[in-house]
């Protein structure tokens, strides 16, 4: 168990898709799901080929934000199939950035639930770099992520 940083933020994301926690885990943990929960203008590439989420796995992609191009070297940990995994971000924009990714059973289906544990960028001024921007994409983001794995996963009902 990793201990936050005082100055980590975190948000939640929880999502209720009609599907089984087998089908959203693996859909989830498939490289592929990448390039489909990550927005178009972002331009995600995959540097290595395999992206399989098993415990101390290193996956390493390249996105672009704001028409720069960031690297992302993310550790897989806590591997519990199908049900949980966590990315602890080892280069990112992040001075700290953990994404834990749980799929719940629920009587309709899965509760998909994302918990992020971030330090905005921005040193002295993270704060202000959080409220500004940083909060804001990430709730663009995650709110994405969830509507595209509805979409793909509820349209094969």
């Amino acid at each position: 168990m990793t201990i936050l940083p005082r100055s980590a933020r975190q948000k939640v994301f929880s999502t209720l898709v009609r599907a089984t926690v087998e089908e959203v885990w693996a859909f989830h943990s498939s490289a592929e799901a990448l390039r489909v929960l990550t927005p178009k203008e972002r331009h995600v590439e995959l540097i290595d080929k395999d992206l399989t989420v098993r415990e101390g796995a290193l996956h390493r992609i390249r996105v672009r934000q704001l028409g720069l191009p960031l690297l992302w070297y993310a550790r897989i940990s806590e591997v519990d199939p199908p049900h949980a995994f966590t990315d602890t971000a080892e280069r990112s924009p992040f001075p700290f950035w953990r994404h834990r990714h749980e799929f719940l059973q629920h009587p309709e289906g899965c509760l998909l639930k994302d918990t992020v544990d971030y330090v905005p960028p921005g040193g002295p001024l993270s704060g202000l770099v959080d409220a500004l921007v940083v909060s804001k994409q990430l709730d663009e983001l995650f709110r994405f992520r969830h509507r595209a794995t509805k979409a793909a996963l509820e349209s094969k009902a």
